[in-house]
C-alpha cells in the first residue's frame, strides 16, 4: 500500500471538513423542520411514528436564570422563595427551577412578584430518530 503525501492528506482533510460542515447544516435544517411538525409543550417531549419503522422524539425544555439576591430581597415569606440554601462555608443560595414552577400553580400572586427576577429562555430543541 502506497503512503499518501502530506499534500494529499491535507486535501483529503480539507474536503472531509467541508463535507462535515455541509452535513451539519443539513442535520440542523432537518431537526428544525421536524420540530415545527411535532408539537410539544414548552417543557416536554413527544415521540411519533415517522414511517418505515422510524420513531422521532422531539424534546423541548426551558433554561432558567434566577437573580438569587433580588429574590432574597423580596418581601415574601422565606418558605415561598424558589431558592435553595447550599450548606457551604460561607453559606450560599441557588435558584430552584422546580420550586419556581411549582410556585406558579400553588401561589400565583407570589409567582408574579418573583417572575421579574427570573429570566426564562427556551433551550435548543432536541430531536432524535430511532428504528422501532
Amino acid at each position: 500500500m502506497e503512503e499518501k503525501t502530506l499534500q494529499e492528506l491535507a486535501v483529503e482533510l480539507h474536503q472531509a471538513k467541508k463535507d462535515e460542515g455541509i452535513a451539519k447544516k443539513k442535520r440542523i435544517e432537518c431537526e428544525e423542520a421536524i420540530a415545527v411538525l411535532v408539537e410539544t409543550g414548552d417543557n416536554g417531549s413527544k415521540t411519533v411514528a415517522a414511517g418505515d419503522d422510524l420513531k422521532v422524539t422531539v424534546k423541548r425544555a426551558l433554561n432558567y436564570k434566577g437573580d438569587v439576591d433580588a429574590i432574597r430581597a423580596l418581601d415574601i415569606p422565606e418558605e415561598l422563595m424558589p431558592i435553595t440554601m447550599i450548606p457551604a462555608q460561607p453559606v450560599s443560595y441557588a435558584f430552584d427551577e422546580k420550586a419556581y414552577e411549582a410556585l406558579k400553580e400553588a401561589n400565583p400572586q407570589v409567582f408574579a412578584v418573583v417572575a421579574p427576577s427570573v429570566e426564562v429562555k427556551p433551550a435548543k430543541v432536541s430531536v432524535t430518530v430511532k428504528l422501532a
